[in-house]
């Protein structure tokens, strides 16, 4: 006699579930409508005009591992840069190794030109052999890279020093008739063989960026 008032009982609470469930909110799956709010990512502030795409951030020490850089330059020649051992591959990462290097450099200045990245290509010579050749380059501080590079000054001052003395460049290559004999400091950069006027062979080696130029007289 019991047994009927349960069974309803139990059959009242099974419909009052189904329609608590048809009726209220789904936190499973959320309305099409339903907007959450979104906490925006941090934007890093941008310098500077693009310039350059290959390597860019390598070349103007702006990349993650410039802060890991020995800038306590060693003193090379141009022969002995020239024949380092060129790297297999060119990835958008620092180079272990020379790319992580300060060099000294008392060479011959070949000639030089602006190039479409605004980067002043230069051609330095060993001092007993003008036909061993390497480039060095002086980025441009308009550039993006150069603005957020650990070391902007010196790079802007290297560039200011070699316009104090030649002017600013033109875009094809001049090069010079008179002897005159440079020091030069910079990082250490591999590039890729395209063909570029003054390049280092086999290594491919370069100076990029320049850190500190003087005419010696």
């Amino acid at each position: 006699m019991q047994l009927l008032p349960a069974r309803a009982v139990l059959t009242g609470l099974v419909l009052l579930a189904i329609s608590s469930t048809a009726s209220g909110p789904d936190y499973a799956k959320p309305s099409p409508h339903h907007h959450t709010t979104a906490i925006p990512r941090p934007i890093s502030p941008q310098c500077g005009v693009h310039c350059g795409t290959e390597r860019w951030a390598v070349k103007t020490l702006s990349d993650d591992d410039a802060g890991d850089v020995d800038f306590d330059p060693r003193s090379h020649t141009v022969r002995f840069l020239r024949n380092r051992i060129r790297p297999s591959r060119f990835p958008a990462t620092r180079i272990p190794g020379i790319e992580f290097q300060t060099f000294r450099v008392r060479a011959l200045l070949i000639g030089f030109k602006k190039e479409d990245d605004r980067d002043f290509h230069v051609v330095i010579a060993d001092r007993r052999n003008r036909a061993e050749t390497m480039i060095i380059e002086f980025p441009d501080s308009d550039c993006s890279g150069f603005c957020s590079s650990v070391q902007q000054a010196q790079m802007r001052a290297a560039r200011q020093a070699f316009i104090d003395r030649f002017g600013d460049l033109p875009a094809g290559f001049r090069r010079l008739t008179e002897r005159v004999e440079v020091l030069i400091k910079g990082v250490g950069f591999f590039d890729r063989f395209h063909h570029q006027t003054g390049v280092a062979r086999p290594s491919g080696l370069e100076i990029h960026p320049v850190l500190s130029f003087t005419v010696v007289e």
